[in-house]
């Protein structure tokens, strides 16, 4: 949509209103100088906290909104007219993950082994498992103590909505690949989570 606005017989300002565009027409118009700025905001604004949230779980908290901040810049100064960009999300995934990768190449991270139960945070109260920051600090935890390759494949599906086929074209990897690492996943995060639930029965 776009909301012209009129001074008597004068056109004073053209304003594009970009919440009811797509990811790819917002592309379009960050590729035009005059539009560029908004542009930008609107895809940031949409996307910021699901890159944001990748990129904590791969590299953690300290680390991440540089990656975010990264991202977008790369992001913004790979755009091109004549690059056609059919999929915003899993391309600015693409380059985060590019990102924590190198980071993390270079800032050894220390292995969180599987067998931490322990560092999985337990209810106090029926009452407190049911709400959502006590389950998502839980989730958050029982994630961590994931293998990387099964924590990012598992993430990108949950908390970004991707397909199996977008999770595979992000990280390289064939459709099988991905699809078992989220069934193992699932899995592990189903054993890991299990003693939270059963706190409750004691």
């Amino acid at each position: 949509m776009t909301v012209v606005t009129f001074v008597g017989n004068n056109v004073m300002k053209k304003e594009i209103i970009y919440t009811d565009k797509t990811d790819e027409e917002i592309y379009y118009f960050l590729c035009d100088a005059k539009t560029k700025e908004e542009a930008f905001r609107a895809l940031y604004a949409r996307h910021k906290a699901r890159i944001y949230g990748y990129c904590r779980k791969i590299v953690g908290t300290a680390a991440a909104d540089d990656m975010l901040q990264e991202t977008f810049l790369r992001f913004l100064t790979s755009t091109h007219r004549d690059k056609p960009m059919n999929h915003v999300l899993g391309y600015l995934m693409t380059i985060a993950r590019n990102l924590c990768l190198n980071y993390k190449e270079n800032h050894e991270r220390q292995n969180v082994h599987i067998e931490d139960i322990n560092e999985i945070p337990m209810p106090t109260s029926v009452e407190s498992m049911h709400t959502s920051h006590d389950l998502r600090k839980a989730i958050d935890s029982a994630l961590d103590l994931l293998q990387d390759e099964y924590r990012e494949a598992v993430w990108l599906q949950i908390y970004s909505g991707m397909s199996y086929q977008e999770i595979a074209e992000t990280t390289g990897n064939p459709v099988s690949t991905v699809r078992n690492r989220i069934v193992r996943a699932k899995t592990k995060l189903r054993g890991l989570l299990a003693p939270y639930f059963e706190e409750l029965k004691d």
